[in-house]
């Protein structure tokens, strides 16, 4: 939980998360896996560690979601488990969700957002490639820390599992 609320309060003042941080969390996780599974806890960690990177690839392609973002939740696969890894990913999105419309209609450009993401799926479609999402030139008042997702996300996925 320290080294989540660590990267929210990077994430808020810089808008990136530390790799340090990042490497900090993997050790914590590849040492705790070693030390409760022995040589097999490498194993657990690679693949523990992979699980968030694959899935969640296609929206950094996207720009939709940030390096330091995917990264916070292979820490927290390292030193959890994929159950733990999952269910906060799905709160982190739910939380997101929520954030993100509640911030467009506060100001005032859902339909706007609406119209950007209608173009550009189908613009997917039709050319059959992923790229960047488009940006609406209105600064940085339609993103949000998903970081603060997470560690909410995280808190959840403690009180689904404990």
């Amino acid at each position: 939980m320290l080294l989540l609320s660590l990267a929210v309060w990077m994430d808020i003042r810089t808008w990136r998360i530390s790799n340090r941080l990042i490497g900090s969390g993997l050790l914590m996780g590849f040492l705790i896996q070693v030390w409760q599974y022995g040589i097999r806890g490498i194993g657990i960690f690679i693949v523990n560690v992979s699980i968030p990177v694959i899935l969640l690839y296609l929206l950094f392609l996207m720009r939709a979601l940030g390096a330091g973002d995917i990264k916070l939740f292979s820490v927290i696969s390292s030193i959890w488990n994929l159950k733990m890894v999952c269910i906060t990913m799905l709160a982190a999105f739910f939380v997101a969700a929520v954030t993100a419309f509640c911030k467009l209609i506060y100001h005032g450009n859902l339909f706007s957002s609406l119209c950007i993401f209608g173009s550009y799926v189908r613009q997917v479609i039709t050319t059959g490639k992923i790229t960047k999402y488009p940006r609406e030139s209105k600064g940085k008042q339609n993103f949000i820390h998903f970081s603060v997702a997470i560690l909410i996300g995280f808190f959840i996925a403690c009180e689904v599992i404990y």
